[in-house]
């Protein structure tokens, strides 16, 4: 995977961290809790926990996990803009946060929080249990229009990956119809339930389907990315197999802050965060899970942010999930 670094921490963020003085070196004096939206055992649980465990020896106090999934994000939306704004909350976010804002969450949006840092990118992959008839996307279209009632298993309505789903559909030209989605509240939970035969597919990421892949478990057909994964050499894109979707969609994950968090507080968190991510730790795990490494500070972020919500906007929309 090809590695991205943008170094975007921004002058008005080094001048406020070193006009700070005493302040800046008391923060941070005690544990920092770092809530999540997923339940555990799914990518972004998985990569939070390794992430937090490189984080706290670079700020040098507790970085403690706590997972809230209930309502879809609305539980850790909640909890953070509760939350003082003094560097001791942060949270997890990924691409379907966007849609949940335009969905169930709507009380919230883009600028209910500060967007901190953009942390890694990584494709999207359809995947099948091993004993399944279907090779290929062509497969599974052939599957899907010769058979109505396909179950895919997947993370929640209107997030990243039920929308790289749709894209699939509407390029194939499947009627919605064909197919019965069932949501689970991580992409981890989709693949347990396609390994426990309940679903005949998911889209996931490899570092969660690996291990099932080498086992002999799963088999991956398709790839949403621009050319095939070094890890995966056999697997084609789905723009290989006919299938015209747009490759720039991918889940990303980050870090936000409650809004109103202080400049030089945000600095800190971003340098320590930029310096965990540098490290050996991380950069293992990145590389192990083919996680493309996409580092951006605050004002690269919510630009980013902003044109992907605009994008997300624009998909539910055509999908009539949103007005």
């Amino acid at each position: 995977m090809h590695s991205r670094l943008v170094k975007s921490l921004g002058l008005g963020y080094v001048l406020a961290a070193c006009a700070a003085g005493p302040a800046q070196a008391a923060y941070p004096d005690h544990a920092i809790h770092y809530v999540l939206h997923v339940s555990p055992g799914g990518a972004t649980d998985v990569m939070a926990r390794k992430l937090s465990s490189v984080l706290q020896k670079e700020l040098n106090v507790p970085v403690v996990v706590e997972n809230r999934p209930g309502g879809r994000g609305a539980a850790e939306m909640a909890e953070l803009t509760h939350a003082r704004p003094d560097g001791y909350t942060i949270a997890a976010v990924t691409s379907s946060h966007l849609a949940q804002f335009h969905l169930t969450l709507r009380q919230y949006n883009v600028k209910s929080v500060t967007w901190l840092t953009r942390l890694v990118t990584e494709p999207y992959l359809f995947v099948v249990r091993a004993s399944s008839p279907i090779h290929s996307m062509k497969d599974l279209a052939a599957s899907i229009r010769a058979k109505p009632g396909m179950v895919v298993s997947g993370f929640q309505m209107g997030s990243g990956a039920n929308i790289a789903w749709e894209m699939f559909m509407a390029s194939a030209k499947l009627p919605a119809a064909n197919v019965n989605w069932v949501p689970y509240n991580s992409v981890g939970s989709g693949v347990t339930a396609i390994v426990g035969g309940h679903g005949e597919l998911t889209v996931a990421y490899y570092g969660l389907v690996k291990d099932q892949v080498a086992a002999g478990h799963l088999r991956i057909i398709g790839a949403l990315a621009a050319k095939r994964l070094p890890e995966l050499p056999d697997v084609p894109t789905l723009q290989e197999q006919g299938f015209d979707v747009d490759s720039d969609w991918d889940q990303w994950r980050g870090i936000v802050v409650p809004d109103h968090t202080p400049p030089a507080v945000q600095a800190r968190l971003v340098s320590a965060i930029q310096q965990a991510m540098n490290g050996p730790d991380m950069q293992a795990f990145m590389k192990n899970d083919s996680l493309d490494e996409d580092f951006a500070g605050p004002k690269d972020f919510t630009a980013f942010v902003d044109k992907q919500d605009a994008l997300t906007q624009d998909w539910l929309k055509r999908l009539g999930y949103a007005k």
